[in-house]
């Protein structure tokens, strides 16, 4: 018996500005992580995160994240979750809106990750519950 495998659906293009912006915010975002020290990149975040004028709805939250995958599929680098957070507050922060870009862990089993946060809820990540992600640092 074989089980049915599906892809999942490609994502839609966005707009230019969004993909210009996140081409470049992902660009960034990976200098910040690979090239300078953690206290660098986190007051970047909250530097950047100052500029902004109001916060962002989970719908731009969403759109934001999911311009970054779409740049992240053509990166020649790594385009993990800390990346693609990073670039997304980036992103939001470039429209003139503010997001929570959050770190943390869950255990069993153990897991760290990082995600942005539009009205306190997770944008662009999958429901789970009964796991939830425990947040060690919000900025």
């Amino acid at each position: 018996m074989s089980i049915p495998m599906t892809l999942p659906e490609p994502a839609a293009r966005p707009p230019l500005t969004c993909r210009v912006t996140s081409v470049v915010a992902l660009a960034l975002s990976t200098v910040l992580v690979h090239a300078a020290p953690l206290r660098c990149t986190l007051a970047a975040a909250r530097g950047a995160k100052r500029v902004s004028r109001r916060p962002a709805t989970r719908v731009e939250a969403r759109e934001a994240v999911e311009a970054v995958r779409w740049a992240g599929r053509f990166f020649p680098s790594r385009a993990a979750c800390l990346e693609t957070s990073l670039a997304a507050l980036l992103v939001c922060v470039a429209h003139g809106r503010s997001v929570d870009w959050c770190i943390g862990c869950r255990f069993d089993p153990c897991e760290a990750h990082a995600w942005i946060e539009a009205d306190r809820c997770p944008a662009g990540e999958p429901d789970t519950p009964d796991r939830p992600f425990h947040i060690t640092l919000r900025v």
